[in-house]
């Protein structure tokens, strides 16, 4: 007999409820390897529609780097998933789907994504990609929106 987890009907207050308690509090980006962070977002303001921010160029020629957002919810979470497109003079790259899955209410929780690198030859150079290279981070409550934000990416 197979099971099937069962959705949760939301309604748009519900909807507007959840994006209203969840909030990211903290992403910093490292190379998987050396835990070197690249990015730290302390400073920044990660509420906005976009944000510019710069990267250590070594990161393109690491073999994996690790994004760690720490986010809070005063909502049950059934379904947790982000959604990353990237983005290369407006034309889509890449699509990574992660899926987090329940979240309890009223908590702070830290998630991990590792994403491996090409073989830095196959990498676009720093000079394309920076200030060009747009990340569409998406995270949806089972298919409902509830945050989103576009960070452009430059190269120090």
């Amino acid at each position: 007999m197979e099971t099937h987890k069962k959705r949760r009907e939301l309604t748009p207050e519900q909807v507007q409820q959840i994006k209203d308690g969840f909030q990211i509090q903290r992403v910093i980006m490292k190379d998987s390897e050396t835990q070197q962070v690249y990015w730290d977002s302390i400073s920044e303001n990660i509420t906005q529609d976009i944000i510019d921010i710069t990267l250590d160029p070594k990161i393109i020629i690491s073999k994996a780097a690790t994004r760690s957002i720490q986010f809070a919810t005063k909502e049950k979470l059934q379904d947790l998933i982000l959604v990353q497109d990237a983005y290369l003079h407006g034309n889509k790259i890449e699509h990574f789907v992660f899926k987090f899955g329940f979240v309890m209410p009223d908590t702070v929780n830290n998630w991990d994504s590792t994403i491996v690198n090409r073989p830095p030859e196959q990498m676009l150079p720093k000079e394309i990609q920076s200030g060009n290279l747009v990340i569409d981070i998406q995270m949806f409550e089972q298919d409902h929106l509830i945050f989103n934000v576009k960070v452009r990416i430059f190269y120090s």
